[in-house]
């Protein structure tokens, strides 16, 4: 509601009894927030804590007809482990704050949250804020259980999943990504306008059969994207074809698309179809609550109360539909340009 002065106030029964009406529409809202992301992954929502996804590896090939032939048996089966991270949001706001910041801004993304009142849009403001630090954060974080403070330290995100499985430090303590496997390659130094078009196609024309052959997507940080549109421009400028500065696809393969990332680190890269890629929620519990509370501390701010679950996975990382290029040296810890 507005005063006489134009600001708006909100009660906290007013703000609990919007989350409450419009809990469906608004636990997606930090999905949408990820949508940047989300738009190159698979989503898989009902995990709650745990779930195990087992992936079996062995040869298997016909050859001439031998009466006494007898293969190895050489059948492996390792779990993957799809796990959510449980974290909170407990945060003391000033309502009309909230709402002079989103003034101008469309936060309301979504039919079920069109044409409504300012008060649902000061609520989904808040769970937008949940999904961009979960998005910054999608790739590098690393979860530390004696931080309670930031995103960064909630869940494991895609590249620290990375480096434990190069490194054996995984659940199962065994070395799932290496280049005599085909899933690695490093790379000897940084990529920059001078040779990011090298280092891109390389990369790619380098990799399994299997996994070139499918559509795939090539994360990447948004410069080294703009070092690949850079070095292809001023390689192929005068090519009656070039018509256009930005990139879609990889040059000579039109069923890799590339998809720049803020969140990405420098100096990486992936390539792995869309449904080998997840982000993890949970979304169908009661346990996953988000309520707005009067302030225990201050007579004029209330109190945003949430908790939800969130993780990041590969269904596999078998050198038929995964591969990553690091560059010689880094490890998870390293946060490129975030």
């Amino acid at each position: 509601m507005a005063d006489k002065v134009g600001n708006f106030t909100f009660t906290p029964e007013e703000l609990s009894k919007t989350f409450v009406t419009y809990r469906k529409e608004l636990i997606v809202m930090p999905m949408l927030a990820l949508q940047e992301a989300l738009a190159h992954m698979s989503v898989r929502t009902g995990i709650r804590y745990r779930e195990i996804v087992s992936e079996m590896g062995g040869k298997f090939q016909l050859g001439n007809y031998d009466k006494t032939k007898l293969g190895d048996g050489d059948l492996t089966i390792d779990a993957r482990i799809f796990e959510t991270f449980f974290g909170n949001c407990v945060e003391p706001i000033d309502p009309n704050a909230i709402y002079q910041s989103i003034w101008g801004s469309n936060v309301t993304k979504g039919e079920g949250l069109k044409n409504v009142p300012i008060v649902v849009q000061v609520c989904a403001y808040m769970m937008k804020q949940l999904g961009e630090n979960l998005l910054l954060n999608l790739f590098t974080a690393e979860h530390d259980a004696s931080n309670t403070t930031d995103t960064a330290s909630l869940f494991n995100g895609f590249k620290t999943i990375i480096q434990k499985d190069i490194d054996g430090t995984n659940e199962n303590g065994k070395v799932y990504i290496s280049e005599d496997l085909g899933n690695l390659e490093y790379g000897s130094e940084s990529i920059t306008a001078d040779n990011a078009e090298d280092v891109l196609k390389d990369f790619f024309w380098n990799s399994d059969v299997k996994l070139r052959r499918q559509k795939l997507k090539y994360f990447m940080s948004d410069m080294a994207y703009h070092y690949y549109t850079e070095a292809y421009q001023n390689n192929h400028g005068a090519l009656p074809y070039n018509q256009a500065y930005d990139k879609k696809t990889l040059e000579g393969a039109s069923n890799v698309e590339l998809c720049p990332l803020t969140c990405v680190p420098d100096d990486f890269l992936l390539l792995t179809p869309k449904t080998n890629i997840y982000a993890l929620f949970n979304q169908k519990g009661q346990d996953e609550t988000f309520v707005v509370e009067r302030s225990l501390n201050n007579h004029f701010d209330v109190d945003f109360v949430a908790t939800m679950f969130f993780g990041t996975q590969f269904e596999s990382v078998s050198k038929e539909v995964f591969r990553v290029w690091i560059k010689n040296g880094s490890t998870s810890s390293d946060d490129g340009n975030n």
